[in-house]
């Protein structure tokens, strides 16, 4: 019985040592948005927690891209504020080139009236003469999800 005991402990031990820890996506915070050329984005869209309301809260998803002597690229998701109250951002979720590390979480943050912010995803290092993957983002005001999408982008050779 003893013996019984100790192999099953054993057991679940070593299943318990063999599971791989579940790996989540960091959070980053939101920051102030200056675009140029190197900015690709899907058009705004107007977030449904706000339809009908002037002004709104609208949204949308980019791809910036290094210049061709940096390849690095980074997916980015941008909400702007044109009520003429602050909002509170749930959260926010961007995923792109998920393999190389380049999803994120936004952090829950208050958003002034009139402003602008962008969530920033890691800058990942795509192969070069490849397409990468799309952005894909989701953005939760007053507990409703709305997404977007914008295409992949080519890597310079």
């Amino acid at each position: 019985m003893f013996r019984r005991f100790v192999a099953v402990v054993a057991a679940a031990g070593a299943v318990a040592l063999s599971a791989a820890p579940a790996s989540a996506s960091p959070t980053h915070n939101w920051q102030p948005v200056k675009t140029n050329s190197n900015w690709e984005c899907s058009a705004y869209g107007q977030h449904s927690a706000y339809a009908g309301v002037w002004g709104g809260v609208r949204f949308k998803t980019c791809t910036v891209m290094g210049n061709t002597w940096d390849t690095k690229a980074q997916g980015v998701l941008v909400v702007q504020n044109l009520a003429n109250q602050d909002i509170y951002i749930e959260k926010g979720r961007i995923v792109f080139e998920s393999n190389m590390g380049g999803d994120v979480w936004c952090a829950a943050s208050n958003l002034a009236a009139g402003a602008t912010a962008g969530c920033f995803a890691p800058s990942i290092s795509p192969l070069n003469c490849q397409l990468t993957t799309g952005v894909d983002t989701e953005l939760t005001i007053l507990g409703r999800t709305d997404t977007d999408w914008v295409r992949g982008r080519e890597v310079p050779c």
